[in-house]
């Protein structure tokens, strides 16, 4: 079992560990489309882990992905209200005022679940180590520079220092 499954729940049975030769049964690989259409989206893992900080307005995920249209920000905040992952709060009185924040079921797993990837990316990152160069894969084209939640996760250490 992976270290971040193990380390997330140790009490969790470990029938549901993937072991070598394992067949997923169709509803178990919808289980996963399902679980993976919740996080596509170019902003939408950005965004989930801005929550996971706490409530935000709509202003600051602007600010913080200034490459993101506002169209495409409110598109994804919608969805993710509609697929139970946020709440948002309207908190308006006489100025408007929107806050989403992460919702007590859904957004709490998600956020458990983006750990778990997180967990899995950093212990698989790194090519494997064969004789023969050819049969590594190359990840050289994927530059962390490029990656929204890189640069907002760097923004945060750096504001925190």
């Amino acid at each position: 079992m992976g270290r971040g499954l193990s380390r997330l729940r140790p009490s969790q049975p470990t029938h549901h560990a993937i072991s070598e030769g394992r067949q997923f049964s169709a509803q178990e690989q919808a289980a996963i489309r399902f679980a993976l259409a919740l996080l596509q989206g170019k902003w939408k893992i950005g965004i989930l882990c801005r929550l996971q900080q706490g409530p935000t307005r709509p202003g600051e995920l602007r600010r913080l992905f200034p490459q993101a249209s506002k169209k495409m920000l409110t598109q994804h905040l919608r969805q993710m209200e509609r697929d139970g992952l946020i709440v948002r709060t309207d908190l308006s009185g006489k100025v408007p005022h929107v806050e989403y924040s992460l919702s007590n079921s859904r957004g709490q797993a998600v956020s458990r679940l983006l750990q778990i990837l997180m967990t899995w990316s950093a212990d698989y990152s790194e090519p494997p180590r064969t004789e023969s160069p050819t049969a590594r894969p190359s990840f050289q084209h994927l530059n962390p520079a490029d990656n929204a939640t890189d640069r907002y996760i760097g923004r945060a250490q750096e504001r925190a220092s």
